[in-house]
């Protein structure tokens, strides 16, 4: 039966790649099978992307695993009756995805899997469209995304307080801590992520250029001769340089900027997960004459070894979710996408 199906996908694959020139006529109700995989998987994604890909990471780089008392407290009453928020007493509550998950059911709902979205959103249009513009006045130098960040720091800071802290009713656009406070905290850290990101693309794409690997070129397709099967572990090689540079670079810069981000939470605003403001003693209030937010040194050295495993373990969880996800897109999209090219006539 499973080399039946096999064989009919790879004759109609073989149908559409031998015939592109013709024009086919689909099945009226397609566009609705495509309609209804989009409600059906759009929310997954968002979820797996947004949540789990930014929300959850953000609360483990902040979370303090050896507080001194802390009892989360579910703010939402149709949540309160799900069970305990925590994982087993003792551990971190970002140590578990449930645990995580239903610590923001509780504090919000499900509203909270999506908390601070809209300060996301125009943040990845504000950095989309001040990059484009250093672009075009800094062409030959590739730091037009470093500029828009520095330039956006507030909203960057303020969409981690926002993940990080209780309800607020106000705006994201009135939790926007001050300028140049900010910027004089974060624009070295924010200077490192950039680094790591361009670091991680740019020697895999180098190495993959000095093995003669395709890549693609001044937004055409890949360029360069095409690769056998022998090639394999040519892309297998860059793969893996590129998880190391992620592992080393970037998620280190990542929670450099979000810790020294957090330490700029205002002292008045109480978070969902145990903070140690104070980041070991190692942060003086601004009150009293200190600066208010913790050093790039600080913020390193008070990420415990506790907390880079079970931040590493969070992401390969979130990497195991990710890949059942899109292989339950591919179990059900592949089938209809077969089903609709043997019901398509020619025009």
């Amino acid at each position: 039966m499973f080399a039946h199906h096999a064989n009919l996908g790879h004759a109609l694959a073989r149908r559409a790649l031998d015939e592109p020139s013709e024009n086919w006529n689909l099945p009226s109700w397609a566009p609705l099978v495509a309609f209804a995989d989009l409600i059906v998987f759009f929310p997954v994604f968002l979820i797996i992307g947004y949540t789990l890909g930014s929300i959850f990471p953000t609360l483990a780089i902040v979370e303090d695993p050896n507080p001194p008392a802390y009892e989360p407290v579910a703010l939402d009453e149709s949540a309160a009756d799900q069970g305990p928020a925590g994982p087993a007493p003792g551990k971190p509550i970002t140590s578990s995805l449930r645990a995580t998950r239903r610590l923001l059911q509780g504090v919000a709902g499900w509203r909270s899997l999506f908390r601070g979205i809209a300060c996301a959103f125009v943040l990845s249009l504000a950095e989309t469209f001040l990059s484009d513009i250093f672009k075009r006045f800094l062409p030959l130098i590739p730091i037009g995304a470093l500029l828009g960040q520095l330039a956006l720091a507030q909203l960057g800071a303020a969409w981690t307080h926002i993940v990080i802290s209780a309800p607020d009713e106000r705006r994201f656009y009135r939790r926007l801590p001050p300028f140049k406070k900010t910027f004089e905290a974060t624009c070295f850290p924010i200077l490192a992520v950039w680094l790591a990101n361009v670091v991680n693309f740019l020697i895999p794409f180098l190495i993959g250029k000095a093995l003669g690997i395709p890549m693609p070129t001044h937004g055409h397709g890949p360029d360069g001769p095409r690769m056998g099967p022998g090639d394999i572990w040519k892309p297998t090689v860059v793969g893996l340089v590129a998880i190391v540079l992620q592992l080393v670079a970037v998620v280190p810069a990542n929670v450099l900027l979000t810790r020294v981000q957090a330490s700029l939470l205002p002292p008045d605003e109480d978070t969902i997960v145990p903070f140690d403001r104070s980041f070991q003693g190692k942060v003086e209030p601004a009150i009293v004459g200190g600066k208010g937010f913790v050093s790039m040194r600080d913020a390193l050295a008070t990420f415990p070894k506790a907390s880079w495993i079970r931040l590493y373990k969070l992401y390969a969880k979130i990497l195991g979710v990710t890949i059942a996800a899109y292989g339950l897109l591919l179990a059900v999209v592949i089938p209809e996408m077969i089903l609709i090219i043997a019901k398509s006539e020619k025009a």
